[in-house]
């Protein structure tokens, strides 16, 4: 995505990742932008589940960090409907977003 600062590889396996297949998920963070209105935009995007999407706040900071609880919200969907992400297709570390 144009203007990515952050972005991270994960893999996501359904029933607790005991089998083989994982699909490959890229989640990635923009940077702030001003808005015309003073505000401040940063897009989000968990690939092959979610376009980016904007999200926006005050200051640059607070955008920021409304990226990234957008992001959180997303993997704990998945979480709940019984996804565990992993940081490689091998399945040996976990991913968690602190």
């Amino acid at each position: 995505m144009k203007g990515a600062i952050a972005s991270v590889e994960l893999f996501a396996a359904e029933s607790g990742g005991e089998g083989t297949g994982r699909t490959r998920l890229t989640l990635t963070v923009t940077a702030p932008e001003r808005c015309a209105d003073g505000g401040w935009v940063c897009r989000v995007a968990l690939a092959n589940l979610h376009r980016p999407t904007e999200v926006g706040g005050p200051d640059s900071v607070t955008a920021l960090a409304a990226a990234i609880d957008r992001a959180r919200t997303w993997l704990a969907e998945l979480a709940a409907e019984g996804t565990t992400l992993f940081r490689g297709r091998t399945g040996e570390s976990r991913f968690e977003l602190g």
